[in-house]
């Protein structure tokens, strides 16, 4: 067994369950290497109504999770709601937050993020919102752990007058409950498929500090496509990283070179994640004429089409696809972990 970084300056991991694949992935590594990982689900990725991984709601993806249990009983996986506020699916409506509220703590979910950074309406509305939200999660489940901050990040470095507007924030809500993280925008950003943010570590250290007095965890949101070198740096400093996008690009250049290998044609897929336009909020330099790295960008959205199905189901006569995907998903989790 390989050996992993555990001690206090380790960084707790989170991963985006971007296909079934990556939950194993995220249950078989946390069960034969005994380290405590996070599966994080946005409201667009999985809810009680749907979403577009695997088409799962809440519950059926609780039902998954539930059997990568059985199979991996030593895995520690905590499951978490990131991001849980209106406009994050396109819906405002607040009855639609309290929904995946609801049936999130329904199912069991240990961790949920309440972020009303798209409330419509002014600041000390959207405040006291949040503080609604976050006490309905504690009155039906009064050991739900809870994230806050919010998700507003540009890759821009902040100052000192950030520290301070912070603090005063954290200690509103500390006034009414105890949260385990708060986000900071550390200065990452994902762009098409690269980390194009940078990290403020000077103030992201001062930041880190003062969090710590108030016995509260820094999360770092869009950690994805870090090098080792960058993870390094974070520790002692960062306690959680959130990672989603990077795993749905590996599991998509997995299976379109596996594809290329084995001469299946990828045509029809191509053209429906193109077309599909989810690529577009993650275009950075490029432009829509590089057609392969929209694909590579947005094809997670896409598992679930038929296209993707042929393919995977061409691929499975030559190999076990799965297992292969599973590795390379795998392969992301431990350059974070093990840093």
């Amino acid at each position: 067994m390989m050996a992993t970084m555990t001690g206090k300056n380790s960084i707790e991991l989170a991963i985006g369950p971007m296909s079934p694949e990556t939950v194993e992935a995220t249950f078989r590594y946390s069960h034969f290497h005994r380290v405590p990982l996070m599966l994080i689900a946005s409201k667009s990725q999985v809810d009680y109504a749907g979403g577009y991984v695997n088409g799962w709601t809440t519950k059926t993806y609780m039902d998954f999770v539930g059997e990568m249990r059985t199979t991996y009983n030593n895995a520690q996986v905590k499951i978490c709601r990131d991001h849980c506020g209106p406009g994050f699916n396109g819906n405002y409506d607040l009855a639609d937050t309290y929904a995946t509220i609801d049936e999130d703590i329904r199912q069991g979910f240990d961790l949920i993020h309440i972020d009303y950074c798209h409330f419509k309406g002014p600041r000390d509305e959207q405040r006291a919102e949040t503080k609604k939200a976050i006490e309905h999660c504690l009155a039906q489940k009064p050991t739900v752990q809870i994230e806050i901050g919010t998700d507003e990040n540009t890759g821009a470095n902040y100052s000192l007058p950030n520290l301070a507007e912070w603090e005063k924030e954290i200690d509103f809500f500390k006034s009414f409950c105890t949260p385990e993280f708060y986000v900071v925008q550390t200065g990452s950003l994902v762009k098409e498929i690269n980390q194009a943010g940078t990290f403020n570590a000077a103030f992201v250290e001062q930041v880190s500090k003062m969090l710590k007095t108030k016995n509260l965890k820094l999360k770092e949101h869009n950690a994805d496509y870090l090098p080792k070198d960058d993870i390094a740096a974070r520790r002692g400093i960062v306690d959680a990283q959130n990672i989603a996008p990077q795993l749905g690009v590996v599991q998509t250049q997995t299976v379109l070179t596996k594809c290329l290998i084995y001469g299946i044609p990828i045509d029809e897929f191509v053209r429906t994640v193109h077309d599909g336009g989810k690529w577009k909020k993650w275009m950075h330099t490029n432009t829509a004429d590089n057609i392969l790295l929209t694909v590579a960008i947005a094809g997670h959205y896409h598992f679930t089409s038929p296209a993707y199905k042929k393919i995977i189901d061409e691929l499975a006569k030559r190999e076990d696809i799965k297992e292969t995907i599973i590795e390379r998903l795998t392969e992301v989790i431990s350059h974070y972990v093990e840093g």
